[in-house]
Order: C-alpha cells, then sequence, then structure tokens
C-alpha cells in the first residue's frame, strides 16, 4: 500500500475589528445595529487576539458617537458613528 501524502491545513486569519453589517456606507457605526446586537448580546465583531467583541455602551466624544468594544482577554476599541454635516455658507 502506497503512502498518502496530506497538504498541511492554511488557516485563513479572520480580519480582526468591527463588522461591516454594523457600518454604513462611510465606514461608520449604525447606531440602531449597535444598540440590536447590545440588547440581544451578540458579538459585533472579532478580536486581533481571535476572541470575539463584546457591545459596550455608547457615549459621546466631540461631536460624535464613539461605540466601545471589548473582548474577554481585556483588549478594547472604539469605533464612531457618523460625521456631522458641514455647514456651508449659506447656513
Amino acid at each position: 500500500m502506497e503512502a498518502v501524502s496530506q497538504e498541511p491545513l492554511i488557516v485563513v486569519p479572520q480580519k480582526a475589528g468591527i463588522w461591516s453589517r454594523l457600518k454604513d456606507a462611510q465606514g461608520a457605526i449604525v447606531a440602531e445595529a449597535w444598540t440590536y446586537h447590545r440588547g440581544a448580546h451578540q458579538h459585533v465583531g472579532r478580536c486581533h487576539c481571535r476572541a470575539p467583541l463584546v457591545p459596550g455602551e455608547p457615549y459621546v466624544v466631540g461631536v460624535r458617537d464613539a461605540y466601545p468594544a471589548a473582548c474577554s482577554a481585556g483588549h478594547e476599541l472604539v469605533a464612531y458613528g457618523p460625521r456631522p454635516a458641514k455647514k456651508t455658507k449659506n447656513s
């Protein structure tokens, strides 16, 4: 019987950060999606250590909303809501 060689498994690393389904087209967090995931105790992304990210209570930084998330290893990150519209000369 001939020995069968097996190819080594290739592990594709998953991208770390907040999942795109919680973001709009500009990459800002959608408040309703964040609130839903937070209320349902669902994860919102994956940490660089590969642990799931748990959403935290949003807070305001300047004129933008900040959306914190943390993993079980204690790593934290913050994503931001949409930027306010720029003021024009006429407004």
